[in-house]
């Protein structure tokens, strides 16, 4: 990893080295929630890099501890989300899958309203668990996403309600359903075209091509 490392950018390095530096002034002064901060940044810089992200795991782990020894639980569910992120990418789905798992059950017992980070936690183990072939679970998250990005701001938050209605499109395809998927699909455009995102609006392109074969497979 030396080798890769020295590769890096010179920005990324001194981040890098200044993060680790907090950690061992951290550690030196014995203050555990201060250690724990400053782990937490430290992993989300060593996630970037594909090569750390096992780096990133071991020390995003050690932070999650210390949260739930200071009875920070939702920090602790953040820690884990992106524990989970880092296995998705590595394609070590099942891992993902409990990692995912863990940080909405963190949720579920100890958050006391919605929240960009408690629709981001039903978001990420939809994703998974749908790539497991887990539809039905799946399809019940994506449900709950939708209605907490709803919630988020004055007008929801767009591309959030978007790629969640759009999924619950492509399930409602799958089962043959044209009404439940019309009253999706109407969600996903609404939200989309609400957005800025052209990552939004690309997916959305895509299902909407989805419903017109759809439309013609029935006629």
């Amino acid at each position: 990893m030396t080798d890769e490392l020295q590769k890096l950018p010179l920005e990324f390095k001194l981040r890098l080295s200044a993060a680790q530096a907090r950690v061992a002034t951290a550690r030196l002064v014995g203050d555990k929630q201060a250690l724990a901060n400053a782990l937490k940044e430290l992993g989300n810089i060593e996630r970037r890099p594909p090569f750390m992200r096992e780096t990133a795991n071991r020390t995003f782990a050690e932070a999650s501890a210390l949260y739930k020894e200071l009875e920070m639980p939702l920090e602790a569910a953040w820690v884990v989300r992106h524990i989970g992120i880092n296995h998705e990418y590595a394609e070590r789905l099942t891992d993902a899958e409990a990692s995912y798992d863990e940080a909405l059950d963190l949720f579920r017992l100890h958050a006391t309203s919605n929240s960009l980070d408690y629709a981001n936690a039903v978001r990420y183990p939809a994703v998974i668990k749908n790539r497991l072939g887990k539809r039905e679970e799946s399809a019940r998250l994506w449900e709950e996403a939708h209605d907490r990005y709803r919630e988020i701001g004055p007008n929801g938050l767009g591309e959030g309600v978007a790629e969640a209605a759009a999924w619950l499109t492509i399930f409602a395809i799958e089962k043959g359903d044209p009404e439940l998927a019309q009253k999706w699909f109407k969600r996903a455009n609404e939200a989309s075209a609400a957005s800025a995102d052209p990552d939004t609006h690309k997916f959305i392109a895509e299902v909407r091509q989805r419903m017109t074969e759809f439309g013609d497979q029935r006629t």
